[in-house]
């Protein structure tokens, strides 16, 4: 056996340290990358890079950054959009690359994913702590706002639930059984729609691509007796999803929104300026919000928004790119625990699209850190294929 040098160890800490901390503390995610840019640099001065940074997503990736610098530069308010761009870099390079660039086989795979679950166990765990022992109506546990709370859980849940049919353990079946229902009460207690949207969206999707469709039908349908019936609060937020007049403050941000693609359809209005723009767009219709708005609680419609029409486009080819991979990495595979991993990130991206109809979780730079985090081990995975693939 192999004995591990201590710069790999340094390595490897700063994985955990960002898997884990993801929704508990962003200052600790940032630690993490430091530890793991550290040991990289280390490698690379001494000639020993571990992993390729060629990806198959490199020119969607590169293109969206330079799309996004070029929207800063191009800014309505430039001060504003430059104090982005460390975010910007370390969410979308340092996130992305560095993560891929040190997953490099199944065992590392697995302890990153059982971080990033107990992470994610021990928010959930807070938020509904929050709601029952402190009375606090909507949880939000670490995540400040609970739209935040329910997007990080619909990322996360998927790939506990796919996970859990596979692993061979006892006491991993446990653990993930407690985290799947810690994270789905806690969704519930936050009470945010796009977030039960969103599950439901996943679920169905685990639903047709598993063979244990009857488990999964089983469990799906719990979910709605819980949600619908025994929990009224949440029935009558149920009731207003799809009603025009309830969510008028909505449809008059698309609005807004729309005006700003239209008016500056190249660059945008500038990363980071939606909140100080918003108000010379805010309608005087009734029902628009008489607040700032920090975003359009729509993914694409804030990316059109702040960096142009353009950055949509590419957007949409990054994960038209991601699903492609992750089906290919799918049928390429026969190992179970990589198999389920591959489902529970399809799930994931599903769960990121119908949330993000409806919201804007990148306005927190955890979260944003994580989306690209969740594109790495898309990568890695395939790449742990291939290579067994080619040692077999």
């Amino acid at each position: 056996m192999e004995k591990r040098k201590p710069i790999d160890r340094l390595t490897e800490s700063g994985l955990l340290i960002v898997a884990f901390f993801i929704p508990l503390w962003e200052a600790m995610i940032y630690v993490g990358m430091l530890l793991v840019l550290i040991g990289w640099i280390y490698r690379l001065v001494k000639k020993k890079s571990k992993g390729s940074f060629r990806t198959p997503l490199d020119l969607p990736i590169i293109i969206f950054a330079i799309i996004g610098f070029i929207s800063t530069f191009n800014s309505l308010i430039p001060k504003q959009s430059l104090m982005a761009i460390p975010i910007f870099v370390v969410g979308i390079f340092l996130s992305y690359y560095l993560v891929l660039g040190n997953i490099t086989d199944k065992k590392f795979l697995k302890k990153f994913i059982l971080a990033m679950i107990l992470g994610g166990t021990i928010t959930a765990c807070l938020g509904i702590f929050q709601h029952l022992i402190w009375g606090v109506e909507r949880s939000y546990a670490t995540l400040i706002h609970i739209n935040t709370l329910a997007g990080y859980l619909t990322l996360i849940i998927p790939i506990v639930f796919s996970l859990l049919f596979y692993v061979p353990k006892r006491s991993e079946k446990i653990l993930l059984t407690f985290s799947l229902i810690t994270m789905i009460i806690c969704l519930i207690f936050t009470r945010s729609r796009s977030g039960w949207l969103a599950l439901v969206g996943a679920m169905s999707f685990l639903v047709i691509i598993k063979k244990e469709k009857r488990l999964a039908i089983g469990l799906t349908l719990v979910i709605i007796v819980v949600v619908s019936f025994l929990i009224p609060s949440v029935n009558t937020r149920l009731r207003t999803v799809f009603d025009l007049i309830a969510n008028k403050e909505r449809i008059s941000l698309a609005k807004s929104a729309l005006q700003m693609i239209k008016d500056h359809p190249l660059t945008g209005i500038g990363v980071n300026t939606f909140l100080y723009i918003y108000p010379q767009y805010q309608s005087p219709e009734e029902g628009a919000p008489s607040k700032p708005q920090p975003h359009a609680h729509n993914v694409f419609l804030q990316i059109g928004a702040e960096m142009g029409l353009f950055a949509i486009i590419i957007f949409l080819w990054l994960l038209v790119r991601v699903f492609k991979i992750g089906w290919e990495t799918l049928r390429r595979t026969k190992d179970d625990y990589l198999r389920a991993l591959v489902i529970g990130l399809l799930g994931s991206l599903i769960a990121f699209l119908i949330s993000q109809e409806f919201d804007y979780m990148w306005s927190r730079p955890n979260l944003f850190i994580f989306f690209w985090i969740l594109l790495a081990m898309f990568l890695a995975t395939r790449n742990i294929v291939l290579k067994n693939k080619g040692n077999s």
